[in-house]
């Protein structure tokens, strides 16, 4: 799935608000998803991710939050694009 600014942007948003700790941002869960979108994206959505990324040293594995906004909205959204993988044959 193709991504537009605007729909990373509405993602990055919902889990930003998400979020219970502030050192979720520099999880790799919250780091994942974020590399994700930029990924999935059909546009530049650099003025996006850049101001979220840090370097590796500050990075950190997941703090075991339970749940994990982060991960679990990453699940969520690998999930349904794997589920319009399997459907787009079936729409052709």
């Amino acid at each position: 799935m193709k991504l537009k600014q605007k729909d990373v942007q509405k993602l990055v948003d919902e889990i930003l608000r998400s979020i219970p700790h502030e050192e979720c941002r520099t999880c790799d869960c919250f780091l994942g998803f974020i590399t994700q979108l930029e990924l999935d994206a059909q546009e530049d959505v650099s003025t996006i991710a850049n101001p979220l990324k840090v370097s590796r040293d500050r990075m950190h594995s997941c703090l075991g939050c339970n749940p994990c906004p982060p991960a679990e909205a990453h699940s969520d959204y690998i999930r349904k694009n794997q589920n319009r993988k399997k459907l787009r044959p079936l729409l052709e």
